[in-house]
């Protein structure tokens, strides 16, 4: 099972795979350029001074420096790695593995027109979900904590709603981060009515 850093290392070579085309394009043109360079000095080896041969040295130290760097640069791309693949392979089993959290709710209210401030965002495994917005309020001792938070709703025998959610340690990338529930679940009671979201 993936760990927290195995995700978050394999995601920053996703990301990095969008500077691949631009480094091949350099790496191609160094390399051009450094093929052209030596081409150029068998042609003027007769005619080159010694000056000439020791510019000539230092400026063909640098295209080698440059174009060596360039082609480990595009080794060290993970070419057989894609946003897909990651999350298959890499976040989703992460997340699966999380530990379910729960809390009791004193009340909630699905919210139909909502604005998208102040609501805590769920993310799924299954990108087909569509959650709902709802207003909950949780309580914490004598003080009682409004949210809105975005679920999916699951009617089940039971008194009293209740909500299940997994939080991650780190922030992944800029999608996935810590201030996001997963795999959220709001738990209600069977004879409650809830309006389901149009695509």
């Amino acid at each position: 099972m993936p760990n927290i850093e195995d995700v978050i290392k394999v995601q920053e070579e996703v990301s990095a795979l969008s500077n691949a085309p631009l480094a091949i394009i350099a790496g191609a043109i160094w390399i051009f350029i450094t093929v052209a360079f030596i081409v150029f000095l068998f042609k003027e080896k007769k005619v080159l001074s010694l000056k000439g041969w020791i510019y000539s040295f230092f400026f063909l130290v640098i295209l080698f420096a440059v174009t060596g760097y360039l082609s480990y640069t595009i080794k060290e791309y993970n070419f057989s790695m894609n946003e897909k693949k990651w999350e298959k392979n890499y976040l989703n089993p992460y997340i699966e593995s999380l530990p379910e959290r729960k809390e009791n709710i004193e009340d909630f209210s699905q919210v139909l027109n909502n604005d998208n401030k102040n609501t805590t965002k769920s993310i799924y495994i299954k990108k087909d979900i569509q959650p709902i917005v709802v207003e909950i309020s949780l309580s914490k001792n004598i003080d009682q904590k409004k949210m809105r938070i975005q679920a999916i709703v699951q009617k089940e025998q039971i008194d009293q709603a209740y909500i299940t959610y997994k939080t991650i340690e780190k922030d992944i990338s800029d999608k996935y981060t810590k201030d996001q529930y997963y795999e959220t679940v709001l738990h209600i009671p069977s004879d409650y009515k809830v309006i389901v979201p149009s695509k």
